[in-house]
């Protein structure tokens, strides 16, 4: 909490956006408790000696910087690491939409953007999630075939009489024009007997 309360205390202080957006997504979950649990942030302003309406509106504050980053990254407008679980996103979105519903507010018009804000991020999320679930079967189809053409049969010639293959569409092509040649004249022979 002290952590957090020094994150809050930066902040009023105006620390650069890197490091507010750093520390907020570590103290993400502890910024919602201090804005949903009057008690709670009650007890944040007596061990930071910082009254607990500064530390609400600071926090309130903290949040509306993540949400509406400059990034425009989703997972730091849902305060989640990259690498966050289905469950773990769903369930942030839901708590942030129960925090920021627009039927709560005094404000409604900025609440309003706010929800569309954690709808879009979340929506978002789901695409990336998505098509990086496509990459992985795509690459992981990709490996399969390379693996499958690995396990076809060598070919069936002797050792060493292989290097001669490179030779075959020479050879292929050059009975092809004597074939020709050949033909044309029997039938050069059949037309003037």
């Amino acid at each position: 909490m002290l952590s957090m309360a020094g994150l809050i205390q930066r902040f009023n202080e105006g620390c650069p956006s890197a490091e507010v957006y750093r520390k907020g997504i570590r103290y993400y979950q502890v910024l919602l408790d201090v804005i949903e649990d009057q008690e709670f942030s009650e007890k944040v302003s007596e061990l930071a000696k910082i009254p607990a309406g500064t530390i609400t509106s600071t926090a309130l504050k903290i949040v509306n910087v993540l949400l509406f980053n400059r990034d425009k990254n989703p997972f730091l407008s849902l305060g989640l690491p990259s690498d966050a679980g289905d469950v773990e996103i769903k369930k942030r979105w839901k708590r942030l939409l129960t925090l920021y519903h627009p039927d709560k507010a005094f404000n409604r018009r900025a609440y309003e953007e706010t929800a569309k804000k954690i709808n879009q991020a979340y929506e978002e999320i789901a695409e990336l999630k998505e098509k990086s679930a496509y990459s992985e079967k795509a690459a992981e189809e990709q490996q399969k075939s390379v693996q499958d053409v690995a396990m076809l049969p060598r070919s069936s010639f002797p050792a060493g009489q292989t290097k001669y293959l490179k030779y075959l569409p020479a050879v292929i092509l050059f009975t092809v024009i004597l074939i020709a040649i050949f033909t044309i004249t029997l039938f050069v022979i059949y037309k003037i007997n």
